[in-house]
């Protein structure tokens, strides 16, 4: 790999215009980061204090230098926020450049695996498994196996199977190591366990295939062992710009430092706001990054625009008690407000109460509207009943975290035609719209797919005739006819192909699956259509759906007028309100019962995150008794709580039994 010119020397002079409308638009933190010339650049960026903009700027003051666009990289987590990104840039710059990389994780690992898929042993047009479409395939799998069928129930409870083998290729662990220190309990299991992760990965080979992790894996697999790919990419992005990085894993960090002998790396991110260990963040990423990268420059981007200094300052009390972080307080210059409120009840009917009460004297005496306002909480169990009280009022609202659109039993149905005609060796889109068709069950499809996919094409060998079921041979005619008009409408009309779908095979049998719930459903489809007009490839649409987020939950991510929001406070990080209420902040519920002193921190963190949603009113609840376990005094009031000092909040005592 050749030697790039030094940092500093491919940089120009911008023009002096530009520097004093930075220096208009930005505070002096965000300034000093958009504008730094250091190779390694770390932005620590606390909740609120406009972090992502200050990435944009810098993103645009690095091509007002003089560097060409498809020289950076700007990397994310969410397709909104990469979209947002692009859409702010085109702003500051005044207009959006055609080859700028700018995407998340997966979806830049996608593009780069589609035009290398060769060396993963696979071709262009692979399909994207999501979680789902794991699930399935592992347990078709396990049920090959000789395992009683309670012991499969044990093996695939709460998809362990698949989180298993997940977290060994994320970990660079083995499966016996991630089951020696994460699963003991299941130790008995693990050969079967190893033997289906080998299985597993010959599965995505014989179709085509790659699941999520593969995204980021297969691109590390491909810079590390290819040195002519490694080197055209490396050698092309000059700028490696990273938003969130506090969420990164292993793998992600350690694509990041393949790019560092010839790109600046430049990260924004919040350590005390890492909480996806459970999804296999290392927030030791972002705390070893200044000691990591020689002439690294850090930042400190402590300004929150979002809350009073009131919820700051709380906020600020709480996450002192973290030892291991980069040191940082915010501050706000925000009007004063109210202090927050921790609100000691009786029990959750009395939290309810508490509020409902409030939410009535937010809206009526402080004019918030119901959309400003947000219910959070450690886990969906504590919400059952604020949702009663809520609906025995007719207070509508909205919640967050709850099943992706598309993974709803009819979207994925329509999809897996799609993903038949897009690639013919999909064995789990066959499967599905094939065992729909009557008469046809997975005994017959087991038998025609074995011949099927012995073909150089599948899908050509089955609209030819050459093949036939031995028995449900009218609903496999039905299923042909369809996929036949598919092919022949081609792959640029998607809507189209989502029409032609319901009209000639699928709609009969929505109505026959769902006889009670066909409109509503069929909503869902239509929906569905109406997104895709916006893509002029079926593999475009295709990928969108796997990598998009934000469009298929059931709420969208904007708030609906005239309703409230309740959310995991998972789901609500990068959300805001005028108002949080954060329930069930007792000990076991949060922190959760799950966790011990090892990860105290990260629920800490959590806890952070949620306080700080808040712009103007912040309530804390902690109940006394637990009737959700059969009327026992509960383990108390939430050491988060416990810990900040009296002076940061305004106590409120419904309870006399505390």
């Amino acid at each position: 790999m050749k030697e790039p010119e030094s940092f500093l020397g491919s940089l120009q002079n911008p023009d002096p215009k530009w520097i004093s409308l930075l220096k208009d638009e930005l505070n002096s933190a965000q300034f000093d980061f958009a504008t730094a010339n250091h190779k390694a650049l770390l932005g620590l960026a606390g909740p609120g204090s406009g972090k992502t903009r200050a990435l944009v700027y810098r993103a645009a003051h690095l091509i007002r230098c003089g560097i060409h666009p498809e020289e950076l990289m700007l990397l994310t987590f969410t397709n909104k926020a990469a979209g947002e990104m692009k859409e702010r840039l085109e702003t500051l710059i005044g207009f959006l450049p055609n080859r700028l990389w700018a995407g998340t994780f997966h979806s830049i690992g996608a593009r780069i695996l589609r035009a290398n898929a060769a060396l993963a042993g696979r071709t262009a047009n692979f399909t994207i498994l999501d979680e789902d479409d794991s699930r399935i395939i592992l347990k078709q799998m396990l049920s090959n196996q000789e395992v009683s069928d309670e012991d499969r129930k044990l093996i695939m409870q709460r998809n362990l199977l698949g989180r298993m083998i997940s977290q060994a290729r994320n970990s660079g662990l083995s499966i016996r190591e991630v089951m020696e220190e994460f699963y003991p309990y299941r130790l008995e299991y693990l050969e079967v366990i190893a033997k289906i992760a080998e299985l597993y990965e010959q599965k995505k080979l014989e179709t085509n295939a790659f699941d999520f992790d593969d995204l980021l894996l297969c691109w590390l697999d491909l810079f590390e062992h290819f040195p002519q790919v490694s080197d055209h990419y490396c050698l092309r992005v000059k700028h490696l710009l990273v938003d969130e990085f506090q969420d990164t894993n292993l793998i992600q960090a350690r694509i990041i430092d393949l790019f560092s002998g010839t790109s600046s790396i430049c990260v924004v991110g919040d350590d005390a706001q890492s909480i996806y260990a459970f999804r296999y963040a290392q927030i030791g990423n972002i705390l070893s990054f200044p000691e990591k990268y020689e002439d690294c420059r850090l930042v400190r981007m402590e300004k929150n625009y979002r809350s009073t200094p009131e919820i700051v300052e709380l906020a600020n009390c709480s996450i002192r008690h973290n030892q291991e972080q980069l040191p940082k307080k915010l501050y706000s210059e925000n009007p004063a407000g109210d202090k927050p409120v921790i609100a000691r009840v009786c029990d959750a009917r009395q939290e309810a109460a508490f509020v409902l009460q409030n939410i009535w004297e937010l809206e009526h005496t402080y004019s918030i509207p119901p959309e400003e306002i947000a219910v959070l909480y450690r886990s969906s169990y504590l919400t059952p009943e604020i949702e009663f009280s809520l609906a025995r009022k007719g207070i509508s609202y909205q919640t967050f975290g709850g099943v992706k659109f598309f993974q709803k039993s009819q979207i994925k149905d329509l999809l897996a035609y799609l993903k038949v005609i897009y690639n013919s060796r999909d064995e789990n889109s066959w499967r599905r719209i094939s065992t729909m068709q009557q008469g046809l069950g997975p005994t017959s499809f087991d038998k025609l797919w074995a011949k099927l996919k012995e073909q150089p094409d599948p899908l050509a060998a089955a609209l030819n005739g050459d093949f036939q079921p031995s028995r449900g041979k009218a609903g496999w005619e039905s299923l042909l006819s369809t996929l036949k008009q598919l092919v022949n409408l081609g792959p640029e009309d998607v809507p189209q192909l989502i029409t032609t779908v319901m009209d000639h095979n699928y709609d009969v049998i929505l109505k026959q699956k769902y006889p009670d719930q066909y409109t509503e459903r069929l909503g869902g489809l239509e929906r569905l259509a109406i997104y895709a007009e916006r893509f002029e490839s079926l593999a475009q649409f295709l990928e969108s759906l796997i990598l998009e987020e934000s469009v298929f939950s059931d709420s969208e991510s904007a708030f609906t007028a005239g309703q409230l929001t309740l959310s995991t406070i998972h789901s609500a990080k990068g959300k805001e309100w005028e108002a949080v209420f954060i329930i069930g902040m007792n000990q076991g519920h949060f922190p959760s019962q799950r966790f011990d002193d090892s990860n105290l921190a990260e629920e800490r963190r959590l806890f952070y995150v949620a306080a700080t949603r808040a712009r103007r009113y912040l309530m804390l609840s902690t109940y006394r008794e637990d009737y959700r376990n059969y009327g026992a005094v509960s383990e108390g009031p939430s050491i988060f709580l416990r810990e900040l000092p009296p002076d940061c909040y305004r106590l409120v005592d419904y309870d006399s039994g505390f």
